[in-house]
Formats: structure tokens, C-alpha cells, sequence
């Protein structure tokens, strides 16, 4: 792909990660993007900062970001991300949500977010197993080392204490769509078609009942819910392209 003219990329793109991610995320994302936008865009990682309500940190987070950014969130990120664009319009020019679909959690996630809490309680953490890594990629990704090594490390980095506080903080959400469809900077979908978390077909209904203008998707083939680990140089270039 070739470098895009610098009057096609804005001076700074804002990356808000998920949970127990932090800026190592991105490294193979940047690595890539960098060559393909001019050498004076800053790529600048916001991390969720441990507060006690969603509007503590959508507050906060939107406290850090120029008028009319460009946002790239992922996961729980991009929930943060949704929140931003919709309490501070002002703020967003154009807006990516990864893995994340801006609405309250499917029942089973919560049971599943209820059971790790009282297991962690119970028997203390030794740092997110195999089975939910498993969980989180496309089969393709279970034996790349490396994916896995970076979600361990993320993790034992940011420790129990940001975990229990991320599922406690994040669990009850609103849902964000009719919102975010009715705003007018452009949003784009980005998600893995076998991502266990994101179910495809309730964004397109919604976007499609909504005739929502401003709302595109792109869907990666063999990719789960860790997208940027696991496409990390296809990713690049779709934040290259959207963000022209």
C-alpha cells in the first residue's frame, strides 16, 4: 500500500485497548500502520484508568483527546470509544469500534464474568488460563506462540486487582447502538467471523433497520475476538484506509 498524502491523516489517532490489554496491543498494528501514513502521525495509547463508574472513565478518557479525533477502540475500548462519540460529539471525527458491538452483554458473558469473580475470590489468580485464550481466538491462532505469550504478559502486567476491577466497573452496560447511529461522524465495524463475543448479525439488523448512513463493517475471515494479535498487518490497513 502506498504512503497516503499527509493532508489525508490526521496528526493523531487514539488507540483505547480492552480488558487486561495494554499498550502492546498495538506494537505489531503500529509497526505496520506506520509505514503507510506519514512519519508525523502519532499513534497514542489510552489506557482504561481503574475508576469507580463508566462515566468516571468515559469522562476521563475523553479528557485527553483533541477536538475531533480519531478513535480506534478495542473491545472494552471500543465501548469507552461509543460512550466518547455519544456524550462528546465534539470530540470524534471519525470513530473505529473493533470486537465490540456497543451493547450490553449477552447473559452468558455475564455469567461467565460472575463465575471468574468467585473463582478468583475463592482460590486466588494465577493469571488467564489456556482454555480462555482458546476462547478468544480463531483455532487458527491457538498454536502462534507469540498471541499468546503477549496476552499472558499483558495480563500478569496489569494483575487481579485491575481484572476484578474491569469486570466489576464494565459488566452492567447500556446499549449504545441506537445511539451511535444517529450520530454523525462516520463509524466503522471491525470484528473476526468467528469472534465469540461480537454477534454479526444483530450489528448488521440494527444498522440495516436503522438505515444508518454514517455505519460501515468489515469482517476478517480465521480471526477471533483478539484481532489486533491476530491480524495485526491486514488491521493496519484498514485503519490506514478509513482514517484517509
Amino acid at each position: 500500500m502506498s504512503t497516503l498524502s499527509t493532508t489525508t491523516i490526521p496528526q493523531a489517532i487514539y488507540f483505547i485497548p480492552g480488558t487486561m490489554c495494554d499498550e502492546r496491543l498495538w506494537a505489531k498494528v503500529w509497526a505496520t500502520l506506520k509505514e503507510n501514513v506519514p512519519a508525523h502521525t502519532q499513534f497514542i495509547h489510552l489506557p482504561i484508568p481503574s475508576l469507580s463508574s463508566i462515566k468516571e472513565i468515559t469522562d476521563h478518557l475523553a479528557q485527553n483527546l483533541l477536538e475531533n479525533s480519531y478513535i480506534v477502540g478495542f473491545s472494552l475500548g471500543g465501548y469507552f470509544a461509543s460512550e466518547i462519540a455519544i456524550n462528546f460529539p465534539d470530540k470524534v471525527s471519525k470513530l473505529m469500534l473493533v470486537s465490540n458491538m456497543s451493547s450490553a452483554l449477552p447473559a452468558k458473558e455475564n455469567k461467565e464474568r460472575a463465575r471468574t469473580v468467585q473463582w478468583i475470590k475463592s482460590n486466588g489468580y494465577n493469571g488467564i488460563p489456556d482454555k480462555r485464550i482458546n476462547h478468544l481466538l480463531d483455532p487458527s491462532s491457538h498454536n502462534v506462540p507469540h498471541i499468546k505469550e503477549v496476552m499472558r504478559a499483558m495480563d500478569k502486567t496489569l494483575g487481579v486487582e485491575v481484572l476484578l476491577h474491569q469486570l466489576k466497573v464494565t459488566t452492567e452496560r447500556a446499549n449504545l447502538l441506537p445511539q451511535l447511529v444517529e450520530l454523525s461522524c462516520p463509524i466503522k465495524f471491525c470484528f473476526g467471523d468467528t469472534d465469540c463475543l461480537v454477534k454479526a448479525e444483530r450489528i448488521i439488523e440494527h444498522i440495516q433497520q436503522a438505515k444508518a448512513s454514517n455505519t460501515t463493517i468489515e469482517i476478517l475471515e480465521n480471526t477471533g475476538h483478539m484481532l489486533p494479535l491476530e491480524q495485526p498487518e491486514k488491521f493496519a490497513h484498514i485503519i490506514a484506509d478509513w482514517f484517509k
